[in-house]
């Protein structure tokens, strides 16, 4: 038997925050609001340095609760609690 692909997303959602990095990230853009941060702000907020700081936002959305948005020249970023919904994951 082969995973349907609902138990494979939920996999990757789950992947995105099996790290404690992640999981501080996510707490980081819940806290910033509906805009999120930029990289940069995100990398002094949390003391990460860029290339870790990018490997784990890469999981993140790969389980595709990030957004990614360039604003200029700057990269935002902020939370998306949609796949949270999608498999009654939120608290209610």
């Amino acid at each position: 038997m082969k995973p349907t692909a609902k138990q494979k997303d939920m996999a990757a959602l789950f992947d995105a925050l099996a790290h404690p990095r992640r999981q501080m990230l996510f707490n980081v853009l819940q806290n910033s609001g509906r805009e999120g941060l930029a990289f940069h702000h995100l990398m002094k907020r949390t003391g990460l340095t860029s290339p870790t700081l990018a490997f784990h936002l890469k999981k993140m959305q790969d389980g595709r609760i990030v957004r990614r948005k360039v604003k200029g020249v700057e990269t935002w970023l902020s939370l998306n609690l949609a796949p949270f919904a999608r498999f009654e994951l939120l608290s209610r």
